[in-house]
């Protein structure tokens, strides 16, 4: 487990899977991420996205970090709704 301004600072221009994630609510849709694990790192967009999509198959709360990220990570969910037609 490692703060995320540290695995930041490791991996500047990587994109990085983490895992056991720890997070700080800042209102009801956004969060802070503090720290985590480190599942994966990459150059290669495709591959962090295919292993976010095998762990979250198997159930495991992982999230990506692109290499733009910046030290304050902050997500925000947003509430996807259907167009109907």
């Amino acid at each position: 487990m490692m703060k995320w301004v540290k695995i930041r600072e490791q991996y500047p221009d990587k994109f990085i899977l983490l895992g056991d994630i720890v997070e700080e609510k800042i209102t009801d849709t956004k969060f802070r991420i503090l720290e985590g694990s480190i599942v994966k790192v990459s150059d290669n967009p495709k591959e962090i996205r295919k292993a976010y999509r095998d762990y979250k198959r198997k159930g495991v709360n992982v999230i990506y970090a692109l290499p733009g990220t910046p030290n304050d990570f902050i997500v925000e969910n947003v509430y996807f709704a259907g167009i109907l037609k």
